[in-house]
């Protein structure tokens, strides 16, 4: 039988034990570590909002199709959007709506969005700070509809969130939930970096640990005296694209020369059958799992001829929207397979 050195000596090694070992960790929370620090959440590469749209690339004609996916649920009164990032979905839903408000709990991502919505002259989308954890700041039935893109899971209890825009939703109200389920995640990408993608000191690094069943991402932040060229630079030897895999002993080494600060924080992830769960508990009339519509403009872009693809955005919409609104009506199945998205959601109160 091994004795426990023993054992200690034959267990494989792993990044997160080795940082939960040797650096202290001060517990923090995505807007303190990530968000209020982006002056582009994107990277810069939204269409419209940064780059002038091109409905000849897959990206931007997929991005519309998502733009066309909300504003077919929500429709075209006041829309409530939940966590807007750099003004997206908000900024590109405004012309299409009476009015959007954004509220995000990062005051750098309001200032951003602000500052979006000025630059495109875009005057009937407005946006608050809202703290994290603190109930929004309107009345009851104060919303026509609401959306979230990816942004529920990153509050403290996504569970009270949603009860919160459930609050604030008109009776019949809609809301359309996008989100980051873990289950795409399973089969080897439980444990993945990323870096910071914006070439400024101090730069960072994360490393998520996911845990699917519990629907729980436990992130390790590290602040780093180094700019991004640097810390790639690290990864040189080892592999042209920085990945879990390749953060060995030697490079957490040299980068904990370097460390400003180890933080850590935990987010909680409900798959598709979690949020169907809760919003029949919370009280919403009708809840179920859709197919989306930038799925099905990436599908529609991948068969049409290069001389069918429309360059400006008057022609893809005329394109797309008769395709986007039998897609947001279909009912999905709410286990995807195996590393693909989960559904999004539409719930109605």
């Amino acid at each position: 039988m091994n004795s426990g050195n023993e054992r200690e000596k034959t267990k494989p090694w792993d990044a997160v034990d080795w940082i939960k070992g040797n650096v202290e960790m001060r517990e923090s929370n995505p807007v303190e570590f990530l968000y209020d620090r982006m002056e582009s959440q994107s990277g810069g590469r939204l269409p419209v909002i940064y780059l002038p749209f091109d409905g000849t690339k897959r990206g931007h004609f997929a991005d519309r199709g998502r733009i066309l996916d909300f504003a077919a649920v929500v429709g075209a009164r006041r829309i409530l959007d939940f966590g807007p990032g750099d003004g997206w979905p908000s900024l590109l839903l405004a012309p299409l709506v009476k009015e959007v408000l954004g509220v995000d709990a990062s005051a750098r991502r309001v200032e951003v969005c602000r500052r979006n919505a000025e630059k495109l002259e875009i005057g009937n989308a407005r946006f608050i700070h809202v703290p994290a954890g603190q109930p929004l700041p309107f009345e009851e039935d104060s919303f026509d509809g609401a959306v979230a893109a990816s942004s529920i899971e990153q509050t403290p209890d996504p569970r009270a969130a949603l009860k919160d825009l459930h609050r604030v939703l008109k009776p019949g109200g809609r809301l359309r939930v996008g989100y980051e389920s873990l289950s795409a995640y399973r089969g080897g990408r439980e444990r993945e970096i990323m870096l910071g993608w914006e070439d400024t000191k101090p730069n960072w690094l994360v490393v998520f640990d996911r845990d699917i069943e519990e629907e729980t991402v436990r992130h390790y932040g590290l602040s780093l005296d180094l700019s991004l060229p640097e810390i790639r630079g690290l990864f040189a030897r080892e592999e042209s694209k920085p990945s879990y895999a390749g953060l060995t002993p030697a490079i957490l080494e040299a980068m904990c020369k370097h460390l400003v600060e180890g933080v850590t924080w935990t987010t909680r992830h409900p798959s598709c059958r979690t949020y169907l769960r809760w919003m029949n508990e919370i009280g919403f009339r009708f809840a179920k799992p859709t197919h989306d519509g930038g799925t099905f403009a990436e599908k529609l872009f991948d068969r049409l001829r290069e001389s069918q693809h429309p360059k400006m955005l008057e022609g893809v919409d005329e394109l797309l929207r008769p395709v986007v609104d039998v897609a947001v009506c279909l009912e999905a199945p709410s286990v995807a397979p195996a590393g693909e998205w989960e559904p999004m959601i539409t719930a109605v109160k």
